[in-house]
């Protein structure tokens, strides 16, 4: 009896660090899709607000800091969990083509991973990219 009850600690020692490890890989899975997802519809959002502006220029001020503070370097909503933190100096595009008609609008947003994160490389990328591509009618 006694050596039935010491082989089901053994497993359970065994199992327990994959079985951690793939719950914490699902959580920062979630954590990262809701980031995406979220930055997604603000890239949505800043586009169609570039394509129905009169004036829109490249990386408009005015549009940008609508959604993105560059003095803190976080977006203005707070909508990050904290996995990631938009890229110094390249977290908020917005990139107006002038030479087609209608003009195309490309809106660009760029995140990279919390750098006090300790085995989080594990689980998720060092950075991600989101693009979204409108066109504005003149």
């Amino acid at each position: 009896m006694k050596k039935q009850r010491g082989q089901a600690i053994i497993e359970f020692a065994l199992i327990l660090p994959l079985f951690l490890l793939m719950i914490f890989g699902l959580i920062y899975s979630g954590m990262l899709f809701h980031d995406y997802s979220t930055l997604s519809n603000v890239a949505r959002s800043a586009a169609r607000e570039a394509a129905i502006t009169q004036d829109v220029s490249e990386n408009d001020a005015k549009i940008v800091k609508n959604y993105y503070d560059s003095s803190s370097n976080t977006f203005v909503d707070g909508l990050i969990t904290g996995l990631y933190v938009p890229k110094s100096g390249s977290a908020l595009k917005i990139h107006v083509d002038k030479t087609t008609t209608p003009y195309d609008i490309l809106v660009t947003i760029t995140m990279q991973r919390h750098a006090s994160l300790p085995w989080i490389e594990i689980v998720v990328p060092e950075e991600f990219t989101i693009k979204y591509h409108m066109r504005k009618d003149v």
